[in-house]
């Protein structure tokens, strides 16, 4: 039983960190705000590895999600930098907080080098991107 309650014990306090380290397959990006992300990149694969809000040179995408600057119209831009060598595929979610609604968004792959924008209504109020890859 000493050993049972132990155990316990050990999950709980580790199970945390677990937690930390499996949210770093998923960048969330919210409304007026940009994330750098930097990526292991390995024969193709790639796993996320560090977001950071400060602008980072060093970073190989960049998510920034803002409000169209056009007043005409009434939707949020989603940029997506990729400083890759290869173009980037990725899933996202499109997600309204105070709606309590999340739908799979399709999104535009990336080419190398490049800028992607994407427009998602207003009602969006954050991003998330996860499954990312490298196409060949």
């Amino acid at each position: 039983m000493k050993r049972f309650f132990t155990a316990l014990l050990l999950l709980a306090c580790l199970s945390p960190w677990a937690h930390a380290a499996a949210s770093l397959s998923t960048l969330t990006v919210r409304l007026n705000e940009t994330v750098y992300a930097r990526f292991e990149v390995s024969a193709k694969k790639i796993k996320l590895v560090n977001l950071s809000k400060e602008p980072d040179p060093g970073a190989q995408v960049v998510f920034s999600f803002q409000k169209d600057p056009d007043p005409k119209k009434t939707a949020h831009l989603l940029k997506v930098e990729n400083r890759f060598s290869s173009d980037l595929v990725y899933q996202a979610e499109m997600r309204s907080v105070t709606l309590k609604q999340q739908f799979r968004a399709p999104v535009t792959p990336v080419v190398a080098g490049k800028v992607a924008y994407e427009n998602f209504p207003t009602q969006v109020e954050e991003i998330s991107a996860f499954d990312f890859k490298l196409a060949k």
